[in-house]
């Protein structure tokens, strides 16, 4: 199971994965409902299933919080999300996940993930890659052994 990093510029991670034998509204669901979403990402998650609700992801053994809004909500097709880490600083807000979910031609799903903006500095840029690459490589293919499991 892989997740395929798409060649991109400095300002945006672009990733895609395929979700054999899964519809695009299962995979949509595993994303937007809270006791599927805590089966591969977050420990808790508190969310509302429309656009301009507020999603709060947590860790709480680690005291991790992310929070945000989603912008587009369109079922089992596009998912967009501000993100923001508690941790961070207020000039760092501005990054959003846009996922989108195209029907394979074989039964499956394809997710293509973008997330940004990224600036051109070397802080940036160690996020982009070290923190939050790394960080969809390690839960994307906890995702896809679940939904392995669901067919």
């Amino acid at each position: 199971m892989t997740v395929t990093q798409l060649p991109s510029s400095f300002d945006i991670l672009l990733l895609e994965v395929d979700f054999p034998a899964s519809l695009p509204q299962l995979v949509f669901d595993y994303w937007t409902q809270p006791a599927l979403l805590q089966q591969w990402w977050p420990q808790a998650a508190e969310l509302v299933r429309k656009v301009g609700s507020a999603y709060h992801l947590s860790w709480p053994q680690m005291n991790w919080h992310l929070r945000g809004h989603y912008t587009t909500f369109e079922l089992a097709k596009q998912l967009v999300f501000t993100w923001r880490w508690d941790h961070e600083e207020p000039e760092e807000v501005g990054r959003e996940v846009k996922l989108v979910f195209e029907p394979l031609e074989t039964i499956g799903t394809r997710l293509h993930l973008s997330h940004g903006p990224y600036n051109d500095t070397p802080e940036d840029q160690e996020l982009r890659i070290e923190h939050h690459l790394a960080g969809w490589q390690h839960f994307l293919p906890r995702l896809q052994q679940l939904l392995a499991l669901s067919v």
